[in-house]
């Protein structure tokens, strides 16, 4: 993980055994791949808990034993802090995500020798949250930041940093209240003008779009609801499984959902008052179907299939015979134990109440039949 084995020499190796060995290390037991794992030289990954933050010791002995050795003199709390930093910022200048989670290691180690130079300290902090910010943490490079301007509260780079960190995150008005915290310090940063300018305009736009969210939603609920009182006004048969325990809100939310489940359209209401659906057309004679999806309910069948199917016009190219014409199509309706036909001329309204027809999925449907034909006979008729 740090170095080949090869970059030891004996002496540095006997003391790293020694100073393990001190915190209790055994010798390797059946399990050696684990421990082999846990052995700084050996390791294949940074543990996360170690980039996270300081090293347990108890936990990692061989680890904490191989950087104490590398910076030696316990009693020199700040020179240890520094080559830590040094050598945080070796592993940071790769610009490698290894780099950067072995300077996070580096720089919390000099943050655990607790020295007593605050601006070491802040120095730390700062670099650990640069760090931290290009490995994508961004929480974490902002809570650096803080901790870093606690011990010197002028620290550009920290504000700097920590407003970077904030923006990642969406934050536009924290990143406006870093951005102050600087420019109070230096007005003419145009780093900070600029970022926090375009935190200002984002912010905006949020609002604004938060606004326009919010006045959909409450334009979709009283929508929603003069649907609701329009469909029970008509006592359409809409189907809805029961479910148990559910309030009539519930039912309420549920029933809207299930009209507006076709890839085709939903049903809606008009400025007029009256209920705009999508109607499904099938042609068990041709396997084929069609879907009106603006479906006024005070039109009849009839009145769309004049267009479908005018007397002058082309026939559809499934229509090879041009049987379909207004006059010949019968239009039914399949309520599961029969089929029944409808009055064709009959608004749709009408059909939907006077037949109690069960409307599934939001749509209501019928079958189109040439009258006569030997389908329409056996279907309708029950012939043989």
């Amino acid at each position: 993980m740090f170095d080949d084995c090869d970059d030891l020499s004996h002496d540095e190796c006997m003391q790293l055994i020694e100073k393990a060995k001190e915190m209790g290390l055994k010798p390797f037991g059946e399990d050696w791949r684990k421990e082999m794992d846990m052995h700084p030289l050996f390791m294949d990954k940074i543990p996360q808990e170690v980039i996270d933050g300081e090293i347990d010791r108890k936990k990692w002995p061989m680890l904490a034993a191989h950087l104490d050795m590398m910076y030696g003199d316990d009693e020199d709390l700040e020179g240890n802090a520094q080559s830590y930093k040094e050598d945080g910022n070796t592993e940071y200048k790769k610009g490698t995500p290894e780099g950067f989670h072995k300077a996070i290691i580096s720089y919390s180690e000099g943050l655990a020798q607790n020295s007593s130079n605050t601006l070491l300290n802040a120095q730390l902090y700062c670099n650990r949250a640069a760090a931290q910010f290009s490995i994508g943490n961004f929480r974490r490079a902002t809570h650096d930041s803080e901790k870093a301007l606690e011990l010197e509260p002028t620290y550009m780079k920290a504000i700097s940093r920590g407003a970077l960190a904030q923006n990642k995150l969406g934050n536009r008005s924290s990143v406006i209240e870093w951005c102050d915290k600087g420019l109070a310090i230096d007005k003419q940063n145009k780093d900070l003008i600029n970022m926090k300018l375009k935190a200002a305009q984002k912010l905006k736009e949020d609002e604004r779009n938060e606004r326009k969210r919010r006045a959909f939603e409450v334009k979709e609920r009283r929508q929603n609801q003069e649907l609701l009182c329009a469909l029970r006004e008509r006592q359409l048969n809409l189907y809805l499984p029961d479910e148990e325990h559910e309030s009539q809100v519930e039912r309420d939310g549920r029933l809207v959902e299930s009209l507006k489940c076709s890839s085709h359209g939903h049903v809606t209401l008009n400025e007029e008052g009256q209920l705009v659906w999508p109607v499904r057309l099938l042609y068990p004679g041709h396997c084929t179907s069609d879907v009106i999806q603006q479906f006024c309910e005070i039109h009849s069948i009839s009145d769309h299939l004049a267009y479908m199917f005018p007397p002058e016009g082309s026939s559809p190219e499934w229509d090879s015979d041009g049987e379909y014409t207004l006059q010949s199509i019968a239009v039914i309706y399949d309520s599961g134990d029969k089929k029944v036909e409808v009055d064709k001329s009959a608004s749709l309204l009408t059909l939907l109440t006077q037949n109690n027809i069960l409307i599934a999925a939001g749509m209501p449907t019928f079958e189109i039949y040439v009258k006569g034909s030997d389908l329409y006979n056996t279907a309708v008729l029950g012939a043989t």
